[in-house]
């Protein structure tokens, strides 16, 4: 099952990518919980209409959002890892953000996620060093 939960992760990067929102959701539950970085000051995002709110925030704000992630299938989870490419709509500056964190999947669709802005952070919150 835990490989199949890489596929599940990696169909939702692609479709990301491809900006094919509806492919996106065929990957994530109707309860979902969404908890990227900038949760700390906005608050997550439930289900999938918070989804498609996540995706157009992150369209109206950058110009680019590439994730570029390694993933680890750890049980029933997916460890996560990496950057994202993002360029700033408005002032056109490009950086890497650093990313790590954990999709949490039940019946083979994305339940929760969660950056916690570091590999190390995330494999600590699944209790692993490395």
């Amino acid at each position: 099952m835990s490989q199949e939960n890489v596929e599940v992760v990696r169909r939702l990067l692609d479709a990301q990518q491809r900006d094919d929102i509806p492919a996106a959701l065929a990957c994530l539950d109707p309860d979902l919980d969404w908890v990227p970085l900038r949760a700390a000051i906005e608050g997550a995002y439930t289900g999938h209409e918070g989804f498609e709110k996540f995706w157009e925030d992150t369209r109206v704000t950058f110009e680019t959002f590439e994730p570029h992630f390694e993933l680890r299938a750890v049980g029933e989870q997916v460890l996560a890892w990496g950057t994202i490419g993002v360029r700033g709509r408005g002032s056109g500056a490009e950086v890497d953000v650093p990313v790590g964190g954990i999709f949490d999947l039940r019946d083979g669709r994305i339940v929760r996620w969660q950056d916690f802005g570091s590999k190390e952070t995330a494999l600590e919150a699944v209790g692993l060093t490395d």
